[in-house]
């Protein structure tokens, strides 16, 4: 009879575990990051509540942000702790999922179910730094390798003890008041000291079975924007005409119709436009002014139906054709400035985000317009770009982000995380072959069959430098006559 009871008993032990014994759906907190021009909240929620029949009855608290909840800097993670910990003091899992994001719950309750949620745990799909780089500041120098961090659009999970060590520190410590650039490596910085991120296999790149968790791709959202919609404005200061311009020549300017380069003198070679302001060793924000002045100012009357305006560095790689394409998801009519998101003190009432200038600003025609009615350097050498985030949020101009955009070099990014990405532009000629970079992410996009300001008439290749091509830029004088009616399409 001991051993009928002992079998019963061991086979009891031995069963699986119900859903519903196991984790309440209430229990599980899910928060979606919306991006400021990304889908409905109606339609994020759905995204998730279609998965539960009528007879469940309770479904996960869902938070969409922004949306149904505020929370100022929300991106960079850790504001969105002290919020949660108040709403949910009963909660036993945190899920931080992107707009892009998409699960499967019963293999998402499945993966929690392997954990003890009485302790702390940080899980993630698995990423890591080959090498030092500028975007996590160079840190773990000595072997990048060794850190582990999260894929944040494949979801984060954290155990609610986990949770609440976060809130901690940042009731001791306040939340950070420097720089946000990756949250989810930052967020894994924050946890080091006591818990390191667990890797997960259910958490995929592509859905497939046993996926808790996958990427959905992007993809545009019409007819690839017309050429003639953007213009672009290249800096550059007369040190780089011999060095920097030709890349940009070779490459992806081919592939645009209306460019201008500005600096800080006249170059008849390229032709340059001097802005008249002198160049500065950091900051450049009169030069970036001045160019927006000199676009609101003249280019409006040139081409008055002119919908998208890029900024670029001179050292700026882009894809033109992915950029096109991308900004098929955006109203030109409203007041945009979109590109890669950093933040300083995000998390505060003084902080704001802003669009890093090296992958490329761009600035919808309306965004252009506020920008040069109202901001002013408070000097020649501000930072530029935190300088038009800051202006830009005090009007009103949503700071939209987009992965695809990148302030550094390929090499700056783990290659696993880049093939998740509708890769946009790229930044730095520094330690690598920048017509090489060209050549992998966007060549194969971007179309030469297409007639360019920069191709040349005589039969010379301007993709190959030994030829020492002249290519035919758009002439000067056409943006600095005061009767300019239209580019002439030609050029």
């Amino acid at each position: 009879m001991i051993d009928i009871w002992f079998g019963v008993f061991l086979c009891f032990l031995l069963a699986p575990v119900s859903v519903a014994e196991a984790v309440r759906a209430d229990q599980i907190v899910l928060v979606i990051l919306r991006g400021v021009t990304g889908p409905p909240v109606s339609e994020l929620r759905r995204e998730i509540t279609r998965q539960f029949d009528g007879s469940s009855p309770v479904i996960p608290s869902i938070h969409v942000v922004p949306g149904d909840l505020y929370v100022k800097g929300a991106w960079t993670l850790l504001p969105l702790f002290p919020k949660l910990v108040e709403f949910h003091p009963n909660a036993t899992w945190l899920v931080i999922l992107q707009e892009t994001t998409r699960i499967n719950w019963a293999e998402l309750v499945d993966l929690t179910q392997r954990f003890d949620p009485d302790k702390e745990w940080f899980i993630g799909r698995e990423l890591f730094d080959k090498e030092p780089t500028i975007v996590h500041h160079f840190a773990f120098h000595h072997d990048p390798s060794a850190f582990k961090y999260p894929l944040g659009e494949t979801g984060i999970l954290l155990s609610w003890p986990a949770v609440k060590r976060v809130h901690s520190r940042i009731a001791r410590q306040q939340l950070p008041r420097d720089f946000s650039i990756d949250a989810q490596h930052e967020l894994a910085v924050y946890l080091m000291e006591g818990v390191n991120m667990t890797r997960s296999s259910a958490l995929c790149l592509r859905p497939g079975p046993g996926c808790a968790t996958w990427i959905q791709p992007f993809e545009p959202c019409g007819t690839r924007v017309d050429a003639d919609d953007l213009f672009f404005a290249v800096k550059t200061w007369s040190k780089f005409h011999t060095d920097r311009v030709p890349i940009v020549q070779r490459t992806w300017a081919r592939q645009v119709h209306q460019l201008v380069f500005f600096s800080d003198v006249a170059d008849e070679r390229i032709p340059t436009i001097s802005l008249g302001v002198p160049n500065t060793e950091s900051g450049h924000c009169s030069k970036t002014m001045a160019i927006i002045d000199h676009l609101h100012e003249r280019m409006a009357s040139i081409e008055p139906s002119l919908r998208w305006y890029v900024i670029a560095d001179d050292d700026s790689i882009i894809g033109v054709r992915k950029l096109r394409e991308f900004l098929t998801c955006h109203d030109p009519s409203q007041p945009l400035l979109i590109g890669q998101r950093y933040g300083y003190a995000s998390g505060h009432n003084y902080g704001y985000d802003y669009i890093t200038g090296g992958g490329g600003m761009v600035l919808s025609r309306t965004a252009l317009q506020l920008i040069a009615a109202n901001c002013r350097c408070p000097a020649p050498d501000t930072p530029d770009d935190m300088w038009l985030g800051a202006c830009s949020e005090s009007l009103g101009i949503s700071i939209v982000h987009f992965s695809g955009f990148h302030q550094a070099r390929p090499d700056d990014y783990p290659m696993e995380l880049l093939h998740t990405q509708f890769v946009i532009s790229f930044h730095k000629h520094w330690m690598h072959d920048p017509v090489q970079v060209y050549e992998t992410w966007f060549a194969d996009e971007d179309d030469f069959s297409i007639s360019s300001p920069v191709d040349g008439d005589d039969g010379c290749s301007v993709m190959d430098p030994s030829q020492h091509c002249q290519v035919k830029q758009q002439p000067a004088e056409l943006f600095q006559s005061t009767s300019i009616e239209r580019l002439p399409d030609e050029l």
